[in-house]
């Protein structure tokens, strides 16, 4: 009889083979439940609830340290499948003098939570290509300490450490709080379908600002990010992957074949979507352009590579910054995030 789990997942067509049934683990069966990011992680920090799941790197590194034994206790497999960049949401304000990334020292700069992997890059990258420190801005939490992967994990008691780090209350929105210059720059600026400012069920609370034409509100990159993101991997090598894929360890204690049997399982998803990817352009499109060639000069063939021969390096830029940003409070090893079995991927 087949082993059955739940896995919970964002809606990512490098999953969803698998989530259809294309793509079958031998001697599992998935219970597919689809969530977005914050919400689903929020779920994991809260109620554990998950056999299977996506999960943010940076706040898996937290998980790791701050675990009582009890809570988080999951072994994570080198599956990397997201690249949730929120340079394309990039938005400052028209009178803080912001016009490129290295205008940003100093300034105070708003994130969804602080500790999300998405937030790690974004003050990785302004170091690595900028010489910025994370304590040179002070930075503003959009998540209430109540509803916030950052407040599941303890940051509001202990962290980020040597940081200038404020929350939001629940009346306040990251977008108003720009629109109105009581804040810089803000990374994760999308309008919402209504107005939740002051809603304690809402994780990501929307203040109604517009966008389109307000003369006090900017999108700072042109080409939502692209030249950065190029010439970030070029410098360090090092893929801005968000989210790995958690395991919960009692599944893996009596059942240590699971992990490697769904690590084959998610690289034969992400090549059927791969495939369908290349004959959905030449369906589609009369002329089609330059953008894989483009993307494979920098990148390679594979720009969502799985493993850890490949992304050694890029998470072990991760666990670092998470320590330059006052997030991690010691070093911790590959071995201590990756289930034993996947360390040679």
């Amino acid at each position: 009889m087949a082993l059955r789990l739940t896995m919970g997942f964002s809606d990512n067509p490098r999953v969803q083979p698998l989530k259809d049934g294309i793509v079958k683990p031998q001697g599992i069966e998935l219970d597919c439940i689809t969530l977005d990011p914050s919400n689903l992680f929020q779920r994991n920090l809260t109620y554990d609830e998950f056999d299977v799941s996506e999960m943010s790197i940076s706040e898996t590194l937290l998980a790791r340290e701050r675990t009582d034994g009890k809570r988080w206790d999951w072994s994570a497999l080198p599956v990397f499948l997201s690249r949730g960049h929120h340079w394309h949401t990039l938005y400052v304000n028209t009178a803080s003098g912001i016009k490129s990334l290295a205008d940003l020292r100093g300034k105070r700069i708003g994130v969804p939570d602080y500790d999300m992997t998405a937030a790690l890059w974004f003050r990785i990258t302004l170091k690595d290509l900028h010489g910025i420190e994370a304590k040179d801005n002070v930075w503003y939490n959009g998540r209430t300490k109540a509803l916030s992967h950052g407040g599941a994990l303890g940051l509001h008691d202990d962290g980020p450490a040597g940081v200038t780090h404020h929350w939001l209350s629940v009346d306040q929105t990251l977008d108003v709080m720009l629109d109105r210059g009581e804040i810089d720059a803000c990374t994760a600026i999308r309008p919402q379908a209504r107005v939740t400012a002051g809603d304690t069920t809402v994780v990501d609370r929307w203040g109604g600002t517009q966008l389109d034409g307000n003369p006090r509100l900017k999108r700072l990159l042109d080409d939502d990010g692209k030249e950065v993101v190029y010439e970030f991997y070029r410098k360090t090598g090092c893929f801005q992957a968000n989210h790995h894929v958690i395991v919960q360890n009692r599944i893996l204690k009596e059942h240590p074949w699971v992990a490697l049997e769904l690590y084959k399982a998610f690289q034969r998803s992400k090549e059927v979507a791969y495939e369908r990817a290349r004959r959905s352009q030449s369906a589609y499109l009369f002329f089609p352009g330059k953008d894989f060639e483009e993307q494979a000069a920098v990148f390679g063939d594979d720009p969502y590579p799985i493993g850890l021969r490949a992304m050694r390096t890029t998470v072990e830029r991760a666990i670092r910054g998470s320590q330059e940003q006052g997030l991690l409070r010691r070093p911790l090893r590959l071995e201590d995030i990756y289930y034993r079995t996947t360390l040679n991927t």
